[in-house]
């Protein structure tokens, strides 16, 4: 099907589809009875046309999700996807590409490819028709799973003027894109009107017939949850006869993509886009919905770095594969992922059971996690605490523990956090009632503790010794025969006084260096502490860096090995927003940015870890008014913490913000300054990347492009870097006259002007799914629902970001590796001897256990993102080169390693993980199958 060039097609595709979105403004479970419905009517329709085509949104969830309904009629879809009548995947999940991280892409590939193979086959092409702009890296993740072609609608920018282009990643991997320029219902309208069919065929393909270059266009026929037409083949056939010089066919899109050319020349003389794609100009991205109900990022973030852990120790350990358990984990992550789901763009009902979809992919690791411990705890013994680095990077690691002893005899290195009491039980109980005691003794355990001893040193009191650990000397049957000897001896009813004291103990925070994804016993390196943490009143310091806090809350930070300073960073700002879920919404002159009253305490003094608390009131309008132009109502005093945190040896300021949110409709961010002003624009890592991004967007569709964007690792802007453990909201912003804060002056110490500043959005309180008038935004993203949840009232946010100083150009410094020791608090378990029947449970055999030693240590400057078993005896380590110039893997890891695609295909076979180069923004998968356990390296 073609026409020659530069003339009107001579015929069209019809792609029947349907955009299930698996829950939006309905939760999962309403949406699936409707698909039960559509799918049970696709396939008699299926069967009885022979040449009907149907995809099937391009997610394989959706066909899952019926079976579980429709168990019987698993192979009467297999049957259509063999005929060819019906296309299914690749993808599990249509997901929001820049709500998740490139692992969770990843997985969502492999558990989309393989079930779609279940029934046959997938199809071919990375269908990706509703997201909200696309990442840079999706080619190089296509590429990787053999996909050679995408189909995609939103964030294209202006200049693609086809239907078709090239689509190259920042590694220079490249699929060629079926472009939906018209959307994914381009053909609905050519259908709505009864006898008007072939003149808006005909009109159609005259007018756009520069955008498709002589290829027949992709009508796509379909919409939201919408149901396959029962005489859409009649009409096709009637439109035929009558119009042969406008023929048009009835096809899958997978059949579309396969008959055009795939020919280096032809491929050459499509529209090349590099990177990612954020463009407003041929459709809308809603870019509110990286703002909207932060709490599900942060359960995002979680969720993934949790399995990631799991993961890399359950290879550490060794024993029987948790592979079972953590893939279920991941399952629920690539569900949460959807492009109406992790994006808080749906009612509350659908966030709600996101969030605890998210919660229970953590309790999957909780639960991978938990069963590796015992083994893990044999790194270290009695009153040890033992700690797993997760990280690849070799790197000192912190934990609390409890020490018995006083604090005067804590050992050398160790840093007091609080001197526990001894007595831990002290009541009075009627003598009838005193022997009830004996039930809350369960063995040798009492109150979370050991009983070491008791006695009886007055008539009428009882007194327990308890102890974190012992032996088995409490024998509860010589106790029970001597209470009840005392009781029956006692002389009157008096009540008995029962006491349990402790040991005296500290919680304390310990500290050690661990080699790459091993284990280490805190203190067990002489406590010698390189950089200690030194605090002040309103200050901190480790030799690397400084922190100072002014009266009114706002910080200096000063890298001390550079001797580059920010000053008044930190400061908290807040604007009205008439938004919705999907945009934000200004309202004019209503900036909030001066506190009203200001605290700040010192929390811990080092010399591990430093930490002051500022807390900060401000008083915010309470609502809008009712043509929702104005904030209005009382003012409410918000109270805002923020945790400022340096530790020692680390080169950055950790910081974290919590509040519980009382106002609504309203946007709050932090500000943190760089070092210039009037920048030409940022750079974010995510998704496996790191994107450069200017500070305007390209508008041109009805949506006026606010410049704020994503950050999942860090952004970097005038030589500041803020590491982020989650999906943020940024934006590069300019101080108008009279700065960034009230009452600090337009211009800096030395009378220049403040320089730019980079805002975090902490959070974004809508009251509305989707506003019908928006004020940027000329048409409604959805249904004007109601949505109480997103305004946030009564809910806690915490946010955990650090501001580093240390790399002026990030692509030539430690910000990788900062933002991976940011990214991973380590894995902590007492120590304990363990019995061989503890250590056969556990999965570590019997006998001597292996120490936890190194799997990955890396040396270099490319990040190990995955560690896991894939299947019996194969191990997979994926690493990512983030910077835009090739660097050596230099990784230190034990056995035989092949590279290989992300499907598991081998690329090369034998390579040396030392010495390999990692081309520029390039992510590499090696497998090996002769890791049979772990052993300790040397750096």
């Amino acid at each position: 099907m073609s026409a020659t060039r530069g003339d009107s097609p001579t015929a069209m595709w019809i792609v029947p589809h349907t955009h299930w979105d698996r829950e939006w403004y309905e939760p999962h479970d309403v949406f699936r009875a409707r698909l039960v419905r559509m799918i049970d009517g696709l396939l008699n329709l299926l069967e009885h046309e022979e040449a009907y085509r149907f995809t099937l949104d391009g997610q394989a969830a959706a066909f899952e999700d019926y079976l579980v309904l429709r168990p019987q009629n698993r192979e009467r879809l297999s049957a259509a996807v063999a005929r060819g009548q019906l296309a299914v995947g690749p993808f599990l999940i249509l997901l929001d590409e820049f709500c998740c991280d490139g692992e969770t892409t990843v997985r969502n590939l492999e558990l989309g490819i393989r079930a779609c193979r279940t029934l046959g086959g997938e199809m071919r092409v990375g269908y990706l028709p509703d997201m909200f702009g696309h990442a840079a890296q999706m080619p190089q993740i296509l590429r990787g799973f053999g996909l050679a072609d995408a189909a995609l609608w939103r964030g294209v920018p202006a200049a693609v003027d086809r239907d078709a282009f090239c689509w190259r990643a920042l590694d220079g991997s490249q699929v060629r894109v079926e472009y939906l320029w018209d959307g994914y219902g381009s053909a609905l309208t050519l259908f709505d009107s009864p006898g008007k069919l072939d003149r808006l065929v005909a009109d159609y393909l005259h007018t756009n017939t520069g955008r498709f270059d002589g290829r027949s266009p992709a009508g796509m026929y379909g919409t939201d949850h919408m149901e396959p037409r029962p005489d859409l083949l009649d009409a096709v056939r009637a439109h035929n006869a009558r119009c042969p010089d406008a023929v048009m066919t009835v096809a899958t899109l997978g059949q579309v993509v396969a008959s055009r050319e795939h020919d280096p020349q032809a491929l050459d003389d499509l529209p090349l886009v590099v990177g990612e794609m954020r463009s407003h100009a041929l459709g809308n991205i809603l870019p509110g919905v990286l703002s909207a109900r932060t709490n599900l990022k942060k359960a995002m973030a979680g969720a993934e770095r949790a399995l990631t852990t799991a993961e890399r120790l359950d290879v550490a350990v060794g024993g029987p594969s948790r592979t079972a358990l953590l893939e279920r984990g991941w399952r629920l992550v690539v569900e949460s992922s959807a492009h109406d789901s992790v994006t808080g763009c749906g009612a509350d009902t659908t966030a709600e059971q996101v969030l605890t979809r998210l919660h229970v992919a953590a309790h999957a690791a909780a639960g991978a996690v938990d069963v590796a411990l015992p083994t893990l705890a044999r790194v270290g013994g009695p009153g040890e605490l033992v700690a797993f680095n997760q990280s690849g990077w070799a790197r000192r690691v912190q934990g609390e523990t409890v020490l018995d002893g006083r604090p005067e005899a804590l050992p050398e290195g160790a840093q007091l956090l609080e001197e526990l009491p001894t007595v831990i039980g002290d009541e009075t109980i009627p003598a009838e009632h005193v022997r009830r005691v004996l039930r809350r003794i369960h063995g040798q355990e009492l109150f979370g503790g050991r009983i070491r001893g008791w006695s009886f040193p007055a008539p009428a009191e009882l007194v327990f010794e308890v102890a974190r650990s012992g032996g088995d000397a409490f024998d509860p049957d010589d106790f029970t025969v001597e209470l009840d000897r005392r009781l029956a001896a006692a002389p009157d009813d008096r009540p008995w006084r029962v006491l349990t004291v402790a040991q005296p103990s500290c919680r304390v925070l310990v500290a050690g260096h661990a080699q790459g994804t091993a284990a280490v016993a805190l203190g067990s390196d002489g406590g010698g502490i390189d950089h200690p943490v030194r605090v002040g009143e309103r200050s901190m310091s480790n030799d690397l860096v400084r922190v100072d806090i002014d009266d009114d809350g706002l910080v200096s930070i000063e890298d001390l090995l550079n001797g580059r300073v920010i000053r008044r960073a930190l400061a908290i700002v807040d604007e009205g927003d008439r938004g919705d879920s999907y945009n934000f919404g200004p309202v004019a002159g209503d900036r909030v940015d001066a506190a009203v009253a200001t605290r700040v305490e010192v929390q811990e003094r080092g010399p591990l870890r430093g930490r002051i608390l500022v807390r900060r009131i401000y008083r915010l309008p309470q609502g809008l008014s009712t043509d929702r132009s104005t904030r209005c109502g009382p003012t409410q005093d918000q109270v805002i913490d923020t945790r400022i945190e340096l530790r020692e040896g680390e080169r950055f300021v950790r910081v974290r913000t919590f509040l519980v949110n009382g106002v609504g409709n309203h946007r709050l961010r932090l500000h943190v300054p760089t070092f210039d002003r009037d920048l030409e624009g940022s750079v974010s890592a995510g998704q496996y990347g790191v994107t450069r991004r200017g500070r305007t967007s390209e508008d041109g569709w009805g949506e006026y492009p606010l410049p704020t964007y994503p950050a999942t690792r860090f952004v970097h802007a005038g030589g500041v870097a803020v590491h982020t453990d989650r999906l943020t909201e940024y934006e590069i912003v300019t101080p108008p006259d009279g700065g960034a804060v009230r009452g600090t002056g337009a211009d800096g110490e030395d009378g220049t002007q403040r320089p730019d500043e980079i805002a975090i959005t902490l959070v974004r309180a809508v009251d509305l799914m989707s506003v019908n008038v928006h004020p940027l935004r000329d048409e409604p993203a959805g249904a004007q629902i109601p949505v109480p949840g997103a305004q946030y009232l009564g809910v806690r946010v915490e946010t955990d970001l650090a501001v580093d100083l240390s790399c002026p150009r990030w692509d030539d410094s430690q910000i990788v590796r900062h933002s991976d020791l940011f990214h991973y608090e380590p894995v902590l378990v007492p120590g304990a001897v363990q019995t061989d029947a503890e250590v056969v449970e556990s999965g570590g055999g019997t006998g001597e256990a292996e120490p936890v030693g190194s799997v990955v240590t890396t040396c270099g400057r490319v990040a190990l993102e995955s560690l896991r078993r894939v299947n019996d005896g194969v191990v997979e380590a994926r690493f990512v080169n983030y910077h835009h110039h090739a660097e050596p893997l230099r990784a230190r890891m034990w056995g035989r390693w092949d590279r290989t695609d992300l499907s598991g295909d081998v690329l090369e076979a034998g390579v040396d993980p030392w010495s390999l180069t990692v081309p520029a923004s390039s992510i590499i998968t090696l497998r090996s199958t002769a890791v049979a356990g772990a052993v300790d390296v040397e750096e």
